[in-house]
C-alpha cells in the first residue's frame, strides 16, 4: 500500500504539527507520511509577525497557508467551506478588519481571509483530524516506551470474523488510505468527467435543437468516463496496478468498469448543483434518450437519487465502495459477453478476492467508526441491496444497447472493449 500512499502530496492534509511533537520523530507511523508533511521550513516564522487578517501581534504560525492569530484561524476553520451561509455585509463589503473590529462583520472578515491567501482546501475534515491525532498519540506512546503495549495497530482480521469490536479501530494507515482515495477520485475521476460534460453541454447548447443529437460527442464523453475511472483505480489500488498483468487488468475493466457509472453519476451530481448530467433540461438529453431510451433513463435517475439519499452525505463511502465492486471477478453476469473470452487464472481470482477483502475491511471499519455498529450493519446491508438493484439495471442496459442497432451496439462494444493502453 505504501507505493500508493507516497504518490500524493499530503501537505494539504496535515499542514501543522503539535507544538510538543518532534517532526523528525522516528515513529513508524511518521515513516508512512512524506517528509514534506513535517518540513521545518513551514514553521520558520518570526514570532513578531502580525496576523495577516486582523493585525493582532501574536500569531500562532502558518494556518491554512497564511500567518494568522488563533482567533482568525478558528474563524476560517468554521466558515471557510460554508462562507455562503454568512449574512451579507450591510456596508457593501467595505468594512475594515482589525483586532478590534474583526467580530463586527463576518462576511468582510472571511473575504479578508481569502484575499490574504487562506485556502479552504487546507481545512481538514473530521476524518483527517482524527488521523492526525492518531499519529500524534502513537508518537507520544512510543517515546514513553509503551508503543508495543498500547499503540494503535493495523487490523489483520477478516471482515467475516465474529469479533466485530476489532473493526471499531481505524489505523493511521487506514485513514491515510481513505484520504488518498478521496483526493485521487476528485483529481483523476470527477474533475475530468465534469470538465468533459461541461464542454459537451456548451457545444450542444450552441447547436439548433434539431441538430443536438451528436453521437460523436457522446462517445467522447464516454471515453473520458472510462479513462478517468480506470486511471483512478490504477493509481489507488497497488494490488491492481502492480500485482496483476496487463491481460488481467484489462479483463477487470471489461467486466466491471461501466457498471460503476451510477456511483460516479451520483458524485458528479453532488458537485454539479444537484443536477443530473443527462437531465431533461440539458442540451445533451436527446443523446441519452436516443442511446438508452426513456424507461432506462427514468430507472437510472431513480437509482442515482436513491443512492444519493443512502450515502451521498458521506463522500468516502462511494469511493471505497467503487473499489470494492471493481475488485469483483465479475460484477454482472449475463449472456451477452461474446466480445471477451479471456479467463484469468485461479491465482488471479484469489489475488482479486484478497485485495477486495482489504478494502471491505476499511469500509466496514469506517462505517462502524462513523455510525456505530448497529447503524453500520443496517447501512451496509442497504448498500448491498442497492448494488443488487444496480446489477439488474446494468444487465438491462446491456441488453438494450445490443438491441439498439447500430449506435447502441457501438456503445456496448466500446464499453466492453475499452483498452487501458
Amino acid at each position: 500500500m505504501l507505493h500508493t500512499m507516497n504518490s500524493y502530496n499530503y501537505d494539504n492534509i496535515y499542514p501543522q504539527y503539535d507544538n510538543h511533537e518532534d517532526p523528525n520523530s522516528n515513529s513508524i507511523f511518521m515513516k508512512l507520511v512524506p517528509k514534506k508533511m513535517y518540513s521545518n521550513s513551514v514553521n520558520q516564522i518570526l514570532s513578531s509577525d502580525p496576523c495577516r487578517v486582523c493585525g493582532f501581534e501574536k500569531n500562532t504560525g502558518r494556518n491554512f497557508g497564511v500567518i494568522t492569530c488563533s482567533t482568525c484561524k478558528a474563524f476560517f476553520r468554521r466558515n471557510g467551506r460554508t462562507g455562503s451561509l454568512l449574512p451579507p455585509c450591510r456596508f457593501g463589503g467595505q468594512c475594515s478588519v482589525t483586532e478590534r473590529t474583526r467580530r463586527q462583520c463576518s462576511s468582510c472578515r472571511l473575504a479578508k481571509c481569502f484575499s490574504v491567501g487562506m485556502q479552504k482546501d487546507l481545512i481538514r475534515t473530521d476524518e483527517e483530524r482524527a488521523a492526525r491525532l492518531q499519529l500524534v498519540k502513537a508518537n507520544r506512546i512510543q517515546r514513553h516506551g509503551k508503543y508495543h503495549q498500547h499503540a494503535p495497530c493495523d487490523i489483520k482480521k477478516s471482515p467475516h470474523q465474529n469479533d466485530s469490536s476489532s473493526f471499531s479501530l481505524l489505523s493511521s494507515n487506514d485513514w491515510i488510505q481513505i484520504t488518498n482515495i478521496r483526493n485521487a477520485y476528485g483529481h483523476f475521476c470527477l474533475n475530468p468527467i465534469l470538465h468533459a460534460e461541461e464542454e459537451r453541454e456548451e457545444y450542444l447548447t450552441a447547436q439548433p435543437i434539431k441538430c443536438r443529437l451528436k453521437e460523436h460527442s457522446f462517445l467522447n464523453v464516454l471515453n473520458v468516463r472510462l479513462t478517468s475511472l480506470s486511471t483512478f483505480f490504477s493509481t489507488t489500488i497497488p494490488a491492481y496496478s502492480i500485482g496483476m498483468n496487463r491481460n488481467d487488468r484489462q479483463w477487470l475493466i471489461h467486466m466491471n468498469l461501466h457498471y460503476l457509472f451510477l456511483f460516479s453519476s451520483m458524485d458528479l451530481m453532488n458537485i454539479n448543483g444537484n443536477q443530473l448530467h443527462f437531465g431533461s433540461n440539458k442540451a445533451c438529453h436527446n443523446v441519452y434518450l436516443y442511446v438508452f431510451g426513456q424507461d432506462l433513463l427514468i430507472r437510472e435517475e431513480y437509482l442515482i437519487h436513491k443512492l444519493n439519499h443512502l450515502i451521498g452525505h458521506d463522500s468516502a463511502i462511494s469511493k471505497i465502495m467503487q473499489i470494492i465492486l471493481f475488485l469483483s471477478p465479475c460484477l454482472v453476469t449475463n449472456s451477452f459477453r461474446t466480445l471477451n473470452s479471456y479467463q484469468p487464472s485461479s491465482e488471479t481470482i484469489l489475488h482479486i478476492h484478497h485485495a477486495q477483502q482489504e478494502y471491505t475491511h476499511i469500509l466496514w471499519s469506517y462505517l462502524i467508526y462513523r455510525y456505530g455498529e448497529i447503524k453500520a450493519q443496517k447501512l451496509f446491508m442497504s448498500i448491498i441491496g442497492h448494488v443488487l438493484q444496480q446489477q439488474i439495471y446494468g444487465n438491462d442496459v446491456d441488453k438494450s444497447l445490443i438491441e439498439r442497432q447500430p449506435f447502441g451496439n457501438l456503445v456496448y462494444s466500446m464499453l466492453t472493449s475499452f483498452s487501458i493502453d
